[in-house]
C-alpha cells in the first residue's frame, strides 16, 4: 500500500504537457462526411446529363445523388453530435480523469489492423487512426505520444479521451 501511494504522489507531481484537448482541436471528423459530397457532385452531373445516358440508366444519377446526400447529412449529424456531446461534457465537468503511468500498452502496427490499447491504473483505452471519432486517436505508429511507462493524465467520457496530458520530460 505504501508503494502505491508513493507512486501516485510521484505521478501527480510530474509537470504535464497537453498533447490533445478536444476543446482546442475543433471538429476534426469533418472529412468523413465530406467524402459523400464527391458522390453528391457525381449524382448531380449524372442527373444533369441524363438525356445523354441510355434510358435504362437515366435515373441512376437521381439515386446516386439522393443516397450520397442522405449519407453525407447523416454522417455529419452523427459525427458532429459526438463532437458536441464530448466538448459539452468537458466544459461542464461531466468527465472522469485518471493519472498514472501507461501500462498494458499494445501499439497499433504500422499496417493498422488492430486498435492501439493502454491502461492507466484500472482505466483502459483503445483507439485507432482509422476510426472516425472526435476523441484522441493518434496511434504511436503514426506519431502519437503514448508508450509504455509514460506518466499521463487522461480525461475521458465513456472511453473517449477528451484531454490527454503527458509527463513533460518523458516524451
Amino acid at each position: 500500500m505504501a508503494g502505491r501511494s508513493t507512486r501516485s504522489l510521484a505521478v501527480t507531481q510530474v509537470p504535464y504537457q497537453t498533447v490533445f484537448d478536444i476543446s482546442s482541436s475543433g471538429y476534426k471528423s469533418w472529412s468523413f462526411p465530406a467524402y459523400g459530397l464527391v458522390f453528391v457532385a457525381v449524382g448531380a452531373i449524372l442527373m444533369l446529363s441524363r438525356h445523354s445516358i441510355p434510358k435504362k440508366r437515366a435515373n441512376s444519377g437521381t439515386w446516386v445523388f439522393a443516397f450520397a446526400l442522405v449519407w453525407s447529412m447523416l454522417t455529419f449529424g452523427l459525427t458532429y453530435y459526438e463532437y458536441r456531446s464530448l466538448t459539452s461534457a468537458l466544459e461542464s465537468g461531466r468527465t472522469e480523469s485518471v493519472a498514472g503511468v501507461v501500462s498494458n500498452f499494445t501499439p497499433m502496427p504500422a499496417s493498422g489492423h488492430t486498435n492501439e490499447r493502454f491502461c492507466v491504473q484500472l482505466a483502459c483505452f483503445e483507439y485507432s487512426d482509422y476510426s472516425v471519432t472526435s476523441g484522441f486517436n493518434n496511434t504511436s505508429s503514426h506519431g502519437g505520444p503514448i508508450r509504455m511507462g509514460l506518466p499521463v493524465r487522461v480525461t475521458y467520457v465513456d472511453g473517449h479521451i477528451v484531454k490527454l496530458e503527458v509527463g513533460q520530460g518523458d516524451r
